[in-house]
């Protein structure tokens, strides 16, 4: 026995046991994923990510929606001053501030009753102009106040300009 032998015994030795300690590593690794996954879709199941989970999720998209624009149709619905101005309802000052203030929150609802609701999407499919409208102009809920005056000042000062420039013709 030379100093070979000894140096590779030790080294298959070594190996021996390395090679069996990543094999049980490994198998309680996988048994640990196996376990864990099991649990994870368990857990998932119950709640309620199953095979009707996007129709769960589209209605209660839509119903957020609705929730979020309750506030400003229970503020147009009990408007005093609205009910007596008719038609013109929609411009009564508390309905009309109310309009303004919620703006953000309406449209997030709109846009999310849009996103949930098959019937408002058939409408928008369809060509129904006032979801078209609603569609349109929900951008400019977004809009800060103060970007809305600065953008009429510059309007406003364009076409005084444009006026005092036709009136130097005439």
């Amino acid at each position: 026995m030379g100093i070979f032998d000894t140096i590779g015994s030790a080294v298959s030795s070594v190996a021996s046991k390395a090679y069996k300690g990543v094999k049980s590593t490994g198998e309680k690794a996988v048994k640990g994923v196996k376990r864990g996954a099991g649990k994870v879709a368990k857990g998932a199941k119950s709640a309620g990510f199953n095979k009707n989970f996007m129709r769960s999720f589209q209605k209660g998209l839509a119903k957020a929606g609705r929730i979020l624009q309750a506030p400003q149709k229970f503020i147009r619905k009990n408007d005093p001053i609205a009910k007596k101005m008719g038609s013109f309802g929609d411009f009564s000052p508390i309905s009309l501030a109310s309009s303004i203030a919620l703006a953000p929150i309406t449209t997030t609802g709109m846009l999310e009753e849009l996103a949930g609701s098959k019937k408002k999407q058939k409408k928008l499919r369809s060509g129904d102009a006032d979801t078209i409208t609603d569609l349109a102009l929900a951008p400019l809920s977004y809009l800060p106040a103060g970007g809305a005056s600065k953008g009429a000042k510059l309007g406003s000062k364009l076409a005084s300009r444009g006026i005092r420039a036709l009136g130097r013709f005439f």
